[in-house]
């Protein structure tokens, strides 16, 4: 008995010492969401020391300048407190060579990256294991190699209101605007085996002006499944020739929906669909795309075999055009 009046005193103690300090506004510490906080930055070190201490529902305010750096962006947010990147479109990333490094590199998941630029870079943004990331209203000019690389198995990532512009300036047949998942042959060294696909799965890419790219617009390679593709606009995209690249979109993924495209100007094609791999580059659907004009090629250029490939029934305005396959 003894000890349990002992017990119950030291525990009533306590009460009353935690309700004298929330009386005078002194409360212990426990563990609760982050509250949403805006660090404003100025320079590349603040810009490198935010990223490197960032926590979910944070927001990175970038004032208007130059940040010239290698920036990399490792923590991750959550479903309901992402962290935040934005600046205005005068707030410009860059590594300050198209030969070298990566303008922004986002390892962490749960990003938003809003409204700021990157030039003058070996890569513009790239995405490893990042899912759930959104980026909006970005500019990404003048890129050595590829302007957008979203890999590694990042999914359901969303590429929106963007512009895209002037990439592949060292390396032309690295030059896509917006590059999904890996090739084959990269498996290895993405993912860690020749077997296992880069599963950039459900990427939406939409409202996005891509232009000038050496190398596709966009390219989405097989391994990557789900995603859509809309109302994007097109400019002398693919218009190298180097490795291939001679179209608007080239789709070797599968269960892609390329819906309400439009615009001018490529090597060959508006659209094709690959197969490098068995089994994939099939089960996707052209609806409604238009060519204003400069494709000397087909509208859509099916050369995969593999079944359920679908192109709607529409006018054409591609040299060669609508398609090589029936259209619905």
């Amino acid at each position: 008995m003894v000890i349990r009046r002992a017990t119950f005193s030291k525990f009533a103690s306590l009460a009353l010492i935690a309700t004298a300090f929330a009386a005078v506004g002194v409360v212990s510490e426990a563990p609760a969401a982050h509250a949403a906080t805006t660090v404003s930055v100025s320079t590349s070190s603040q810009l490198t020391k935010a990223l490197r201490k960032a926590v979910p529902g944070q927001v990175i305010s970038l004032r208007d300048g130059t940040y010239t750096g290698r920036f990399v962006a490792t923590k991750s947010g959550s479903g309901s407190a992402p962290i935040t990147l934005v600046g205005s479109r005068k707030a410009v990333l860059t590594t300050g060579t198209k030969h070298q490094w990566y303008g922004l590199h986002v390892t962490g998941k749960n990003w938003v990256l809003r409204g700021f630029g990157v030039t003058n870079s070996a890569k513009g943004i790239v995405l490893d294991d990042s899912d759930n990331t959104v980026i909006d209203s970005v500019s990404v000019t003048s890129i050595g190699h590829e302007g957008i690389h979203v890999r590694k198995s990042s999914s359901n990532v969303t590429i929106r209101n963007s512009i895209v512009n002037g990439t592949g300036q060292s390396i032309p047949g690295f030059g896509e605007g917006i590059y999904v998942g890996s090739g084959v042959g990269n498996w290895r060294e993405i993912m860690g085996s020749k077997k296992s696909p880069d599963r950039s799965d459900n990427v939406f890419i939409e409202n996005n002006k891509i232009s000038n790219t050496t190398a596709e617009g966009i390219d989405v390679k097989e391994g990557t499944t789900g995603g859509r593709i809309a109302r994007n606009y097109f400019k002398n995209s693919g218009h190298s020739g180097v490795n291939y690249a001679d179209s608007w979109i080239d789709v070797k993924g599968n269960n892609y929906a390329i819906w309400d495209n439009s615009g001018a100007g490529t090597r060959l094609d508006a659209f094709q669909v690959h197969a490098p791999v068995k089994g994939w580059g099939g089960g996707n659907q052209f609806r409604n795309n238009s060519v204003h004009g400069g494709v000397p090629g087909l509208e859509v250029n099916v050369s995969s075999g593999t079944p359920g490939n679908v192109v709607y029934c529409k006018p054409w305005k591609a040299s060669r055009g609508l398609s090589n396959i029936r259209c619905r």
